[in-house]
């Protein structure tokens, strides 16, 4: 289980590999603040293809992880989402909230 942040350009993708709460929630948040304090990165691909699920903390770090791009004039996409992911934003009425793409690669075509 983890969070990996690889830098492309001037693009984040942060692959979560299992459910996205509690210490993951909190190391991806952690990665996006240390790239958007040094302006390096405004534009976030969070890539769920291994998250099985997504919690409340998890729904709330995705909200304000949105924030903060926005705040500094950047976007954040969602790539490679499970079904039971899908379903759960569906549920919280987030859907049309965050921008989804089947697969990573179509994702980082969309950034600017």
């Amino acid at each position: 289980m983890g969070v990996k942040a690889e830098d492309y350009d001037k693009v984040c993708v942060l692959d979560i590999t299992g459910d996205f709460s509690g210490e993951n929630a909190r190391a991806a948040a952690a990665a996006l603040e240390e790239r958007i304090k040094g302006r390096r990165i405004v534009d976030v691909v969070v890539n769920l293809a291994k998250c099985p699920f997504i919690d409340s903390e998890g729904l709330e770090t995705l909200l304000s992880m949105k924030r903060q791009c926005e705040d500094m004039f950047g976007q954040i996409k969602l790539a490679c989402l499970e079904e039971n992911c899908r379903t759960i934003l569906q549920i919280t009425r987030l859907e049309h909230r965050f921008e989804t793409h089947d697969d990573l690669v179509a994702a980082l075509k969309t950034m600017r």
